[in-house]
């Protein structure tokens, strides 16, 4: 299926705020926009390439509840990475990211700038950006036994299995 950048625009504008930026996106624009999200707001931003993005703040973040399926709890509405995951992918892009033959069409990476440059070279069609999972959610939602999204527990650095399961004498 070919990607069409305004259909999926479209469809994103039915549940959140689309702020597009036509020319000089970079790194530190996109870490800017993020940085700046309040404490509990949803922010994502898209890249397109060649300097394109579009800057999407959530509307409502009851309108995922609708889209869960029936095993997922309605807490994980305060997630971005559940509102990307549910909305986005799933509904928008068809992508259901718990689906092994889905999971092709979806890559994760920590490099900002490669990702970026992954668009620009045309390997990728576009590049999601978000804010990490607060501790204290993953934490909250954890202790309920709430099953996370996936990435919603990627944590940087990461420690050394070896250094935390092994015992040194």
């Amino acid at each position: 299926m070919p990607f069409d950048e305004a259909e999926i625009m479209n469809q994103v504008g039915n549940f959140f705020s689309v702020e597009p930026i036509d020319e000089g996106v970079e790194k530190n624009k996109i870490r800017k926009a993020l940085d700046s999200a309040d404490a509990g707001d949803i922010v994502f931003y898209v890249y397109f390439g060649q300097g394109r993005g579009c800057c999407i703040n959530v509307k409502e973040k009851d309108n995922i509840l609708s889209m869960l399926d029936t095993d997922e709890s309605v807490e994980l509405a305060v997630l971005d990475v559940a509102q990307l995951h549910t909305v986005i992918l799933k509904n928008i892009l068809n992508v259901d990211t718990k689906e092994h033959d889905s999971q092709k069409y979806v890559t994760y990476k920590v490099d900002m700038i490669e990702a970026m440059n992954r668009v620009d070279s045309g390997e990728f069609d576009l590049a999601f950006f978000m804010n990490a999972t607060r501790v204290g959610d993953v934490k909250n939602l954890a202790e309920k036994g709430i099953r996370l999204p996936q990435k919603a527990t990627f944590f940087y650095p990461k420690l050394l299995s070896g250094l935390v399961i092994n015992k040194f004498d």
